[in-house]
């Protein structure tokens, strides 16, 4: 028999397109799956949804959370009622393809974490014309370091071995979960990645990426540096950490986090430019140094 593979899914509100995500999991071609749902306090009519679904499908196994207590912590705990052998992460408002998890199970092998690419769509499923992943994009022989200032692996897209719990857990209650686990499947060369769009990746008014589009009024290079200054930080103390590794990320995570250019920090991304940003365009000389420069500036 195939691998018993378990989605968890968070689920908050999202009820203008939860059926359509519902049913594109339950209509994948991999048919040994478990449904694990948690709801954080739902006030729309996500509740009643869910609960006509667990009625009707046996491998729902539905959870509500008596008050709201955030995504990185309910995805925690969506995780610990998981019992598969691999954990699918899933969106309250995605559309997966019906092989998705198929191809997953069939191509992470021996690693603990495969990830994969999705298409944009907006709220009536048009496509937006952008990737999650450039279309070109390899992992290759990148480490760790290629995840401190951004990060590649994106939870909806994600399959993972249980293998890879006792390393990940627990979450950080801030920051994003995704960047958490991926890190850490990087930083012990258990991870893999299958650049196919396999989901349908909505984009919308009230969905976390929507601020990217411009849509929202916000200094998107504070916030970004506030991101990075945050994971630099969780990333650090990562419990699995060489003790060189650990000092490397803590004199990283101190030059970023001071005030005003560090020269450190620029001396690092010139010297270290591919390690650091292996999906970013080849830059030598004066560019290399001016990219350095305009990223250690502080907003």
């Amino acid at each position: 028999m195939e691998p018993l593979i378990s989605i968890a899914l968070c689920t908050y509100n999202g009820a203008n397109f939860l059926q359509q995500q519902l049913d594109s999991i339950l209509n994948q071609t991999y048919k040994h799956i478990e449904l694990v749902i948690v709801d954080d306090g739902s006030s729309d009519g996500t509740k009643d949804i869910l609960k006509q679904y667990a009625a009707k499908y046996e491998q729902i196994k539905l959870y509500f959370n008596e008050t709201n207590i955030g995504f990185n912590a309910n995805f925690q705990k969506a995780i610990s009622f998981c019992s598969g052998d691999f954990i699918a992460i899933s969106d309250q408002d995605d559309i997966w393809l019906e092989h998705k998890l198929a191809l997953l199970h069939q191509n992470i092998g021996d690693n603990w974490l495969i990830f994969s690419n999705s298409e944009w769509i907006d709220q009536t499923e048009n496509l937006i014309g952008r990737q999650t992943l450039n279309a070109d994009f390899k992992l290759g022989n990148r480490d760790y370091r290629s995840a401190l200032f951004y990060n590649s692996v994106t939870g909806h897209t994600t399959l993972f071995s249980k293998a890879l719990l006792p390393y990940i857990s627990p979450i950080p209650e801030t920051g994003y979960y995704d960047w958490w686990i991926g890190f850490v499947a990087l930083y012990h060369h258990k991870i893999t990645c299958l650049n196919e769009c396999l989901t349908l990746h909505r984009i919308h008014s009230s969905s976390v990426m929507h601020k990217f589009k411009g849509n929202v009024k916000t200094n998107i290079k504070a916030e970004r540096f506030k991101e990075i200054d945050l994971n630099l930080f969780l990333l650090g103390k990562y419990k699995n950490l060489k003790e060189a590794d650990k000092k490397l990320i803590g004199k990283i995570y101190a030059a970023h986090h001071k005030k005003g250019y560090s020269l450190y920090l620029i001396r690092l991304i010139y010297k270290h430019y591919q390690d650091y940003f292996p999906d970013l365009k080849n830059r030598t000389g004066l560019s290399r140094l001016n990219f350095a420069i305009k990223f250690s500036k502080k907003f």
